[in-house]
Order: C-alpha cells, then sequence, then structure tokens
C-alpha cells in the first residue's frame, strides 16, 4: 500500500509509473526465520492417535472434561528450547561464519527447538515432529510490486535460508538433531519427508532445503530508525519520513529480527 501511493524506493515506483512521493526502502529489508521440519513414528503413545482414533479421542475428551489430564492438556508443543550451536557442532563451522555470528549479541540463541507428538494429518500411529528454526538471521527478503493496482499481488521473495552463514547453522542443526534422534530411543525407522540424507555437508544441505518453511515472524519491511538512515522508513514512533498524518503500526517497523516469536508480544 505505501509503495502504490509513491512511498518506496524509487526504481521500483518508476518501473510502474508511480510518482515518487517519498524515495525509501520500502519492502527491502524483510526478515524471517526459516524452520524445518522432520517426522518419525515413535514409540510412545502421542497426540497423533488424536486425529486418527476416535476411541482414543473420546477417551481423551473424558480424561480432559472429567480431571483435566490427559493429551488434550497440551497446549501443542511438547518441548520448546533455545540455545546457541555447541560443540562439537560449533567447531566446525567456517572462520568467516563464525565471525559473522560473532556480530550478534552474545547471550542470543542461534537455534529454536520446538518438539511435538503429531505427525501426518489422520495417522493411525504415533509420530513425533522436530521443528527446528534457524534464529540467526543473515538472510535479507524484499517485497516489490506487479502492479500499480492494489488488487494485484506483490512479488515477495523472503530469500530464507540463502546466506552462507545459515546454510552452515543448518547442516550443523541436522546433525544436533540426529543426535537427538539416535540418544533417546525415542523414534523408529527413517524420517518420513526427506529420509535419510547423505553424509557430505552438501548431501545434508540440499536434503535439508526440502523440508524448509516459513516460520511468518516477518519483520524490517519498514525498519525503524533516525532519518538520515538510509535503511529505515519510520521514525521511533512509527511515522513515515518525508509525509505528515502517517505511521505504520505493525511488525515491519522492528528493524532487526528477534530471536523468538515476533507475533507474541
Amino acid at each position: 500500500m505505501l509503495m502504490v501511493s509513491g512511498v518506496g524506493p524509487r526504481e521500483i515506483l518508476t518501473q510502474h509509473n508511480i510518482p515518487v512521493i517519498v524515495d525509501r526502502p520500502v519492502g527491502q529489508n524483510w526478515q524471517d526465520h526459516c524452520a524445518f521440519e522432520f517426522q518419525y513414528e515413535m514409540n510412545v503413545e502421542g497426540n497423533a492417535a488424536l486425529e486418527g482414533d476416535k476411541q482414543f479421542l473420546y477417551q481423551a475428551t473424558e480424561d480432559f472434561v472429567q480431571t483435566q489430564t490427559g493429551p488434550l492438556t497440551n497446549w501443542g508443543g511438547d518441548i520448546l528450547g533455545f540455545e546457541k550451536l555447541p560443540n562439537p557442532y560449533r567447531e566446525a563451522l567456517e572462520q568467516g561464519v563464525l565471525d559473522e555470528l560473532a556480530e550478534l549479541p552474545e547471550d542470543q540463541p542461534e537455534l529454536e527447538w520446538l518438539i511435538a507428538s503429531h505427525g501426518p494429518q489422520m495417522a493411525m500411529t504415533s509420530y513425533v515432529t522436530f521443528t527446528p528454526a534457524i534464529l540467526a538471521v543473515t538472510s535479507k527478503g524484499t517485497i516489490g510490486l506487479t502492479s500499480a493496482d492494489t488488487a494485484d499481488n506483490p512479488t515477495i521473495d523472503p530469500k530464507s535460508f540463502s546466506s552462507p552463514t545459515e546454510q552452515a547453522l543448518g547442516v550443523q542443526m541436522y546433525k544436533r538433531l540426529q543426535e537427538f534422534v539416535n540418544a533417546t530411543g525415542l523414534t523408529k525407522g527413517p524420517e518420513l519427508k526427506v529420509g535419510e540424507l547423505g553424509t557430505s555437508d552438501a548431501d545434508i544441505l540440499e536434503g535439508i532445503k526440502q523440508t524448509g518453511l516459513p516460520w511468518y515472524h516477518g519483520v524490517a519491511s519498514c525498519p525503524m530508525g533516525k532519518e538520515n538512515d538510509p535503511n529505515a522508513v519510520v521514525d521511533t514512533n512509527g511515522k513515515v519520513f518525508g509525509v505528515r498524518g502517517l505511521r505504520v503500526v505493525d511488525a515491519s517497523v522492528i528493524p532487526l529480527i528477534a530471536p523468538g516469536h515476533t507475533m507474541a508480544p
């Protein structure tokens, strides 16, 4: 809406014959977390049966209504954790990757782990789903225009998981996942979506790319900052530079993505 109204990058606006009112980098610094999903059959009973076993669902409903116990007390995820990539995985990162990670706050986690006892829809057996996410975001995506008509969808290129640092973290993240899978005795059989990946970093990278998904934590497409900052679109009150009476009041004004769920606050 800002761009079709004349607030945005001059190059994009002129391509669509939109008069430029304010030349600001709207849509040019979008950041989002990239998550990955891995599913395994597991050796214990889990919540997947709620979708495929009517008797299990009936008993779970009775337990919840009568005693507030059982699987329906689960909020949807069993384990949620955050960490910096530990050794020996960190030791495998190249120096350039380590240098870029060192630019982040010392206490910032680089990985998130969401582990939940669910799997394919209408499953008749129990599954566990590991959903790790890269929190050390170093890639930046873009949002552009297909025309000057607000009825036409914008072009969106999140460029998620495109930077060498994110990809290096992703490979070691998968190796860390295998440590969880092999140590607990919780799972049985191969991963359901991509199966057993090769042992080389290149094979792992290509395999995990197949499971990547947006985490819907997008920020920074209208970042807040000082007026002399070429990357800023709004001031500390959300007011758009260069015009009067116009504010942006959503998460797009957050200039740097936080290592967590940006929709939670």
